[in-house]
């Protein structure tokens, strides 16, 4: 089993963020106490590997490589290179904050 806080560490991500990716069926649903299965999360990063790379700053391009839709959000990320860069959960977090 992995706390809340573990598997945010694992992710890269904060654990305020952990709600949105099982809401988009992306992670399993927590356990009744907050926990995660540390097995079902192992075949979440298998079976979507940008699990992997939450954390990882990416410019509009490497975000089109995992959905199309997804771009740096307004206001967010950095600029190097002459290229906007932003984490991909925020870049999701954005994305999905717009859906509803």
């Amino acid at each position: 089993m992995l706390s809340a806080s573990r598997t945010a560490r694992l992710l890269d991500v904060p654990e305020s963020f952990l709600g949105a990716l099982s809401e988009h069926h992306a992670l399993p649903m927590p356990l009744s106490d907050g926990s995660y299965d540390a097995r079902m999360v192992r075949v979440a990063m298998e079976r979507l590997p940008w699990l992997r790379r939450l954390g990882v700053p990416l410019c509009d391009r490497e975000l089109a490589r995992i959905d199309p839709r997804l771009t740096v959000p307004p206001f967010r990320g950095f600029e190097w290179a002459s290229r906007r860069y932003c984490r991909l959960w925020e870049c999701l977090d954005h994305a999905w904050g717009l859906a509803f």
